[in-house]
């Protein structure tokens, strides 16, 4: 039987190699958003130390905030494997190359290690940001987004900002506006990550979640993804005259930032294609990255 999910195909076997499995696991921890989040983290933590802090603090951060998302993420999959068997079936728990036993294991594993090193390597404060954003992912995945919708995950995800922020500086974490603009454009961002890929759940015979309390068109979807595309950009841009980064940096994001609305237009014409949907929501992604990266990289050549 051939399955289609997410920008891939494969063949559903009765049992799989070892092969089949390691890229089973692989893909249910989102390899992007494994790295790209706790990027994002670390262009919060870097503004707010104005610098970089050591190679192991570097390391145990990316390593925590990895596994946290890591944890929301293959808890959302555990709590969807009965829908993805419709929706996305080549996915690693519908598939059958991830059991469902072993994913929840890999759930427990990451928030015991995640919230292990916050608590005994840094802060409080970002322990209790970090446990926070997880216990809401997780209710997202089992509560939120059915009852209320897709767009109650944007206030969550934009907590990673400020955790990446607290690692470094909590004393400053309320009385700074700088942590807030951060979380505020990761809501942007992700409010039009959702909006563009939202056409993708419409699937034949399908219950599709809302947005936020209501279900919109395709084409209202993408339009409020596009509105949110150029928030995001707008935000984004405004960084270069708020704090000290370079023209280097708003140079990067508003060429990635154009690239992703290019895209996002472009799925306004046919919103329910799912490769320009594909590439418009990979872009957005890559949106991001580059936000995150542009701050990393400016911020190091202003330290050296």
């Amino acid at each position: 039987m051939a399955c289609t999910g997410y920008g891939q195909e494969m063949v559903a076997k009765n049992e799989y190699g070892l092969r089949d499995r390691i890229s089973g696991f692989l893909a249910l921890t989102r390899p992007i958003f494994f790295i790209l989040t706790p990027i994002n983290a670390a262009s919060a933590a870097v503004l707010a130390l104005k610098g970089y802090p050591s190679l192991s603090q570097c390391l145990l951060g990316f390593v925590a905030v990895a596994l946290a998302s890591c944890a929301i993420n293959v808890s959302n999959d555990y709590v969807d494997r009965e829908r993805d068997k419709r929706i996305w079936p080549a996915r690693p728990i519908p598939s059958g190359r991830v059991k469902p036993g072993e994913a929840l294991l890999v759930v427990i594993a990451s928030l015991i290690i995640s919230l292990s090193i916050a608590w005994f390597f840094f802060n409080p404060p970002t322990f209790i940001i970090l446990l926070l954003a997880i216990i809401l992912g997780a209710l997202y995945s089992a509560y939120l987004r059915d009852r209320v919708g897709y767009l109650a995950l944007p206030p969550i995800v934009g907590l990673i900002y400020l955790g990446g922020w607290a690692a470094f500086s909590p004393e400053t974490l309320l009385s700074s506006w700088l942590p807030w603009y951060l979380y505020l454009l990761g809501v942007a961002w992700q409010t039009a990550h959702i909006m563009i890929y939202y056409p993708m759940h419409i699937m034949p015979d399908a219950k599709v979640p809302p947005v936020l309390f209501f279900t919109p068109l395709p084409q209202s979807a993408v339009k409020i993804g596009v509105g949110f595309t150029c928030l995001t950009l707008l935000s984004s841009a405004g960084l270069f005259f708020l704090t000290p980064l370079g023209t280097l940096y708003l140079a990067l994001v508003v060429a990635a930032g154009i690239y992703a609305l290019i895209n996002g237009l472009r799925l306004l014409r046919d919103s329910l294609n799912r490769n320009t949907g594909l590439k418009a929501s990979v872009s957005l992604s890559i949106f991001r990255l580059v936000i995150s990266a542009a701050i990393l990289i400016t911020v190091f050549l202003t330290a050296i």
